[in-house]
């Protein structure tokens, strides 16, 4: 069918061109039976009344007069002598039935086309938007929904009909369309509107569940993006389960601000479960990880369960030298270790880690009572058992550590260095304070190796770099300059 307007082709149903704007009035096809049927009952009325008057003047005629051949179906035939007013009313009865007749032929075809346009999908839609820009929004609601019923399929008709719920307050309904969109339009051009309009609608109404479910499903990256921090997916693990030949430490970590649980002891995890704060160090043997995440908003994740198998050995300690003992002379402390490992100590006799003085060189054994702790780290993590050393380190001497120590103050004082022989300092507040570290033996004697403390006004300790050394036996002073372990070079300070 073609606009009779601009001329256009129309689509079958349509009532208004797209092309010009202009109203298609569609007459439709008249009844063909109800046009026979009012055509016969007009000729039965008109031989209903030839019939009258024959029998009028078959009553004025002689029967025997009357042939068979007088009987005829043309209805003028029998009005042939009948008196002009008489004519004259026929007629205009007549007229005034097919008058009659006219108008309601009229009234049904008006009232036909009325009824498909009322019924059609352009009428309503029309009318929707006509109702819904003057802001009469329920009544654009109600046109909108007969549209719908129309073209059900139709989900630009339901997203308007969304926008008109959720402006007239009708929220509900407004969740309801939207989720109906979704479900049906897996292709429609408009999802990422209709998701994040759906998403605020249940961020207003603090529905995280719902927001949490329709994320999961949601395949938009922006929108899983934008509202990332709603979503509570599983925890991922650094490393994935398996059998590992070295020692593992795993970090889990969720997908947004929340808080990750585990358990060690396959059991299924709970907000009561270990909070995973550290990476867990899997060092060796069988471990089954469970984890669970729960976002900031108090939605939990499923749980996700990795199993590990740890095949490691933990590697020999070290092989320390000399072994526990007391001593009268100086002595170098060493560590024997595999070349692919690492070793650790103390010098307190606490269990030392990585964090711990890592060794490197020979160690002076220290002047009076000291407790070393040695551990070995291959290069996986895993470490050895402790070993441990117990030392006494002293000399049989003229000048034991104290008066030694009380002669080096005096030297100093009286050098001008030191204010006074407690170690108070003549230019500024504080002290010196000197500790015997070491002994350090030459061929014909054996010294004291003392490190120079300054105590300073704010409480602060360190060490000023001088270091002295005292002979055992005569109590001599001198200068020492540190070379090597365990090697010094003297100088005397007269």
């Amino acid at each position: 069918m073609k606009c009779p307007n601009c001329g256009n082709e129309l689509e079958e149903g349509k009532l208004l061109c797209e092309h010009c704007g202009e109203e298609v009035k569609i007459v439709p096809d008249f009844d063909i039976e109800l046009e026979d049927k009012l055509k016969e009952s007009i000729n039965d009325m008109l031989q209903d009344m030839a019939a009258e008057e024959l029998l009028l003047n078959d009553s004025h005629q002689d029967p025997e007069n009357k042939s068979a051949n007088d009987v005829t179906n043309d209805p003028s035939a029998y009005f042939p002598t009948e008196s002009s007013s008489v004519r004259k009313l026929r007629i205009l009865i007549i007229a005034l039935m097919l008058v009659v007749l006219a108008v309601v032929i009229a009234i049904f075809t008006m009232h036909s086309i009325n009824e498909q346009r009322y019924h059609s999908f352009d009428y309503q839609y029309q009318k929707a938007i006509t109702c819904a820009a003057e802001n009469d929004y329920l009544n654009a609601i109600n046109y909108m929904e007969r549209a719908l019923a129309i073209r059900p399929a139709d989900l630009e008709v339901r997203l308007l009909l969304a926008e008109y719920s959720e402006k007239s307050g009708q929220q509900e309904k407004t969740v309801a369309l939207l989720e109906e969109i979704l479900d049906m339009g897996t292709e429609y051009p408009k999802r990422e509107m209709v998701y994040d309009k759906l998403l605020k609608i249940y961020e207003s109404e603090k529905k995280y569940i719902k927001m949490d479910s329709l994320l999961k499903q949601c395949d938009i990256p922006h929108i899983v993006f934008r509202y990332n921090q709603y979503m509570a997916l599983k925890p991922e693990f650094n490393k994935q389960g398996g059998v590992y030949n070295e020692t593992l430490s795993i970090t889990i970590k969720g997908n947004a601000l929340g808080t990750v649980y585990y358990t060690l002891d396959r059991t299924v995890p709970t907000i009561d479960s270990t909070v995973y704060e550290t990476p867990i160090l899997l060092e060796s043997g069988d471990y089954v990880i469970k984890a669970i995440f729960v976002n900031a908003y108090g939605i939990e994740s499923e749980a996700v369960t990795q199993h590990y198998v740890i095949n490691r050995s933990a590697p020999d300690g070290p092989v320390v030298k000399p072994e526990s003992g007391t001593y009268a002379e100086p002595v170098l402390i060493t560590a024997l270790y595999d070349a692919e490992t690492s070793v650790y100590y103390t010098t307190d006799g606490s269990t030392p880690d990585r964090s711990s003085i890592r060794y490197r060189d020979p160690i002076e054994m220290p002047y009076g009572v000291s407790n070393f702790a040695f551990i070995t780290y291959d290069a996986s993590g895993l470490c050895s058992k402790v070993v441990n050393r117990s030392y006494q380190l002293g000399v049989q001497a003229n000048f034991d550590a104290e008066l030694a120590l009380q002669v080096l103050r005096n030297s100093l004082w009286a050098s001008g260095k030191l204010l006074d022989a407690d170690g108070n300092l003549p230019n500024k507040p504080g002290s010196n304070q000197y500790k015997i570290k070491t002994l350090y033996q030459t061929e014909k004697t054996i010294y004291y190796i003392v490190y120079e403390e300054c105590f300073d006004a704010a409480g602060n300790v360190y060490e000023t770099n001088e270091i002295y050394a005292i002979d055992v036996n005569t109590a001599d002073l001198f200068k020492a300059y540190k070379a090597d372990e365990g090697v010094y070079h003297l100088q005397s300070l007269e």
